[in-house]
C-alpha cells in the first residue's frame, strides 16, 4: 500500500513537471519553425520575382520576429500562474 502511494505521487510530480516545462520547450520549436518557414517562403519570392537576397532575408526576419512574440506571450502566461 505504501508503495502505491509513492509510485502515485511521483507519477503526479512527474505530470506537473511535464506541465510546466511542455510550453516552455515548444518556443524552440516555434522560434525555429517560423524561421524556416518565413525564409523559405522568402526564398520562393526571390526565385519569383529574381530579387534575391531580399526574400530570405526579410522572411527569416519575420519569423525571427513573430518566435520573440510568440516567445513574450509564452512567458508572460506562465508567469501568470
Amino acid at each position: 500500500m505504501q508503495q502505491n502511494k509513492k509510485k502515485r505521487k511521483l507519477a503526479q510530480d512527474i505530470h506537473r513537471a511535464f506541465q510546466i516545462a511542455a510550453p516552455l520547450l515548444s518556443i524552440v520549436y516555434v522560434l525555429m519553425g517560423g524561421v524556416l518557414f518565413f525564409g523559405y517562403l522568402g526564398n520562393l519570392l526571390d526565385q519569383k520575382w529574381d530579387s534575391s537576397p531580399f526574400g530570405v532575408v526579410t522572411g527569416v526576419f519575420i519569423g525571427f520576429g513573430l518566435g520573440i512574440y510568440n516567445m513574450i506571450k509564452v512567458l508572460q502566461h506562465s508567469n501568470r500562474k
